[in-house]
């Protein structure tokens, strides 16, 4: 059994939190955007190589609900929020610049920024 925690999403996307973090307050949703904080990496969904959903939990935890943080007309990151409705069990990366691949994500898909 495998007792090492994935690593925290701010350890490998730092500046995906500090946007998550900052959009989520101004959408009048602090409780979510301190969630944030606390995800953990679990990797790419992997269904396909073009595929720009990052696990952040478990795929079981996952609910039907998003939250979608557009700039206007455009897509940026849409977050599924938890069976719970008080964190994320994934998000799918739209039109946001992850920066340069971290060591703690070797299998980043070439379609994300």
């Amino acid at each position: 059994m495998n007792d090492i925690e994935p690593p925290l999403l701010a350890d490998v996307y730092p500046a995906l939190v500090s946007f998550l973090d900052a959009a989520l307050v101004e959408e009048g949703e602090p409780a979510l955007a301190q969630a944030v904080r606390r995800l953990r990496f679990h990797g790419w969904c992997g269904c396909s190589r073009t595929c720009n959903y990052l696990r952040t939990g478990p795929a079981l935890r996952a609910a039907n609900a998003w939250i979608h943080l557009d700039d206007g007309e455009t897509p940026r990151v849409w977050l599924q929020l938890d069976q719970d409705d008080a964190s994320f069990a994934g998000m799918e990366i739209c039109d946001f610049e992850l920066g340069p691949a971290s060591a703690l994500d070797p299998d980043r898909p070439g379609t994300v920024g």
